[in-house]
């Protein structure tokens, strides 16, 4: 399926899965096993919604005529993570228009693989610019314009790129659910096929990108 004003894909996630619970643990009540096994699953479905968000980020997927991030669109840069670097970004993101009318749109969040979550803390948190004398008086620009989030799915795809999103309530990426239901279901049936009670957990949920003026990628390079 296709937002058919922007013609960005919307990538579909349906997590279920059977569970059954034998004759035998019900009249244990062993309840390490009734409630142990549904929460596994929970977090299981909750983190196949995650991996589509994180898939639109590390797959850029098109948006309109050309991919989400993209250098015509100024939200795809080069450069490591640095206090330069990450000013560059910010004021891109700021700069962003709609029509003649600038934005100036405050990045939220700074995502980055968990292999340089050490040193967005250094740079995002430093009083003064790293690698400086702490007492030279060099204030560091970009103390606390972010949110860190480390994110392993990062890792996988990419141990140099990162990324800028703006505060929640700006179009970036939605995350729909089917029927308003974002905490994953649980149904359960008695039947003659299991002696006992078999469950089941599943969600649905659509993520499509909303528009690419809150999201800012560099490839770390």
């Amino acid at each position: 399926a296709t937002l058919s004003d922007t013609g960005a894909a919307i990538q579909l996630a349906t997590y279920g899965e059977l569970f059954s619970i034998n004759r035998q643990a019900v009249i244990n009540d062993d309840m390490s096993f009734i409630t142990r096994i549904p929460e596994s699953m929970g977090r299981a479905a909750k983190a196949t919604v995650g991996d589509l968000v994180y898939a639109v980020l590390t797959d850029n997927p098109k948006f309109g005529n050309k991919a989400l991030f993209h250098a015509d669109r100024n939200n795809l840069v080069n450069g490591v993570l640095n206090v330069d670097n990450l000013a560059g970004a910010r004021s891109l993101m700021k700069r962003q228009k709609s029509g003649d009318r600038t934005l100036n749109i405050r990045p939220a969040y700074l995502l980055v693989p968990t292999i340089l979550e050490s040193l967005a803390d250094q740079i995002i948190n430093s009083t003064s610019v790293p690698g400086t004398d702490s007492n030279s008086g060099i204030k560091n620009p970009v103390k606390g314009m972010a949110e860190i989030i480390a994110e392993p799915r990062l890792d996988d795809n990419s141990e140099d790129a990162w990324y800028l999103a703006a505060a929640k309530g700006r179009d970036t990426i939605e995350v729909a659910y089917l029927d308003g239901n974002a905490a994953p279901t649980i149904e359960s049936t008695t039947g003659f096929s299991v002696d006992g009670v078999t469950m089941k957990v599943r969600i649905d949920a659509g993520v499509a990108p909303m528009d690419y003026r809150g999201l800012l990628k560099s490839t770390g390079e």
